[in-house]
């Protein structure tokens, strides 16, 4: 039986689902550290929780005392560790222990070689595979990591993680009745590669008055003071940050992302099982996971121009709106399995046994 131990800050919806239908195999003894009663709650399935104190940094010592403890004690083959803070620690951890420590790379920021941090993880010759949320980060990685260490894992989404949203959905009311609404869900502030100063500039060129977009988010002075000194001023709308975003998304027309650059991006899938046409950047990642003209509409990022023409063209016609938002919580359905994604991971940690 091989002992399986997922160290995250903050497991995802899609990681302990995927961990909860490993636990059930008999080759398996799956174990979550865990940092809090939240987390414990969410463990499921034959998964054991093990309780640590938060991981808030590179090095934790009593984390990686207590990790070395947990080795030990469960007999600890694979360490599965998303996120790079879990993954420095677990290797802090595992020295001189015969532990295969499986790291994620889910984003497509640069790494650097001539920063040390990167070898406390993601670089550290002992991490015995990455898997990569897409092919280019994948394809990108090998600049830096054997081939044979990389592996792609397409995150799932399944419709039932709508379903609450989809029963209560949620609109702004500051709407005219005949408005038709765009809607953007992002962590933007000090992060302009998001793209919401594109998606403000694209409204400005709308002159179709029913057209509004909700802005759901944290967000920058210069892009509220751009949305506010043009002729779509009053019909851009900052909500902040919501306690549930997804009601307000099912509740919508269109979901519209701006980004320049954001690898596979959660909000997209969420928008598509919501039933929504998305209008998505043409760009890596973020691409794979819309069928062009069939579940949405691909735009060449930062170009304003383009992305006002497809927030129109799908205004304008309620019919492709429908078919698209059905074709997209069909794709989700059929393309994006969680039990395809576990079954993944099974495979690859079973090889590295």
């Amino acid at each position: 039986m091989l002992s399986l131990l997922a160290i995250y800050r903050e497991l995802d919806i899609c990681g302990y689902d995927m961990l909860e239908r490993i636990s059930v195999n008999s080759s398996f003894r799956v174990y979550i550290a865990v940092s809090s009663d939240k987390e414990r709650a969410l463990v499921k399935g034959k998964c054991m929780p093990l309780m640590i104190p938060p991981i808030r940094s590179k090095i934790e010592w009593r984390v990686i005392r207590l990790l070395r403890t947990y080795l030990h004690q469960y007999h600890i083959d694979i360490v599965f560790a998303p996120g790079s803070s879990g993954l420095s620690n677990s290797l802090f951890a595992s020295l001189g222990m015969n532990v295969r420590n499986v790291g994620y790379r889910g984003t497509q920021a640069r790494i650097h070689r001539t920063d040390i941090t990167y070898y406390l993880g993601i670089l550290n010759p002992r991490v015995s595979h990455i898997v990569c949320e897409t092919e280019d980060i994948r394809d990108y990685l090998t600049r830096f990591i054997s081939s044979d260490k990389l592996s792609v894992n397409l995150k799932p989404f399944d419709i039932k993680w709508v379903e609450n949203a989809c029963r209560f959905p949620k609109q702004y009311s500051g709407l005219p009745a005949n408005a038709i609404t765009c809607v953007y869900v992002g962590c933007c502030k000090g992060r302009p590669f998001k793209g919401l100063s594109c998606l403000v500039k694209a409204m400005h060129l709308l002159k179709d008055e029913r057209i509004h977009l909700l802005f759901i988010g944290d967000y920058d002075t210069s892009d509220y003071e751009l949305a506010r000194s043009g002729p779509a001023n009053g019909r851009i709308h900052f909500l902040g940050f919501q306690d549930n975003p997804l009601n307000y998304v099912c509740a919508q027309d269109i979901f519209v992302l701006p980004s320049l650059r954001d690898a596979s991006p959660r909000v997209v899938r969420e928008a598509m099982a919501c039933s929504l046409p998305c209008i998505v950047s043409d760009i890596p990642g973020a691409r794979d996971l819309l069928i062009d003209g069939v579940t949405g509409i691909l735009v060449p990022p930062n170009n304003p121009r383009m992305l006002a023409n497809a927030m129109l063209e799908l205004a304008d016609n309620q019919e492709m709106r429908k078919k698209m938002g059905r074709a997209g919580r069909e794709r989700i359905k059929m393309d994006f399995s969680v039990d395809l994604y576990a079954q993944k991971f099974e495979k690859l940690f079973l090889s590295l046994k």
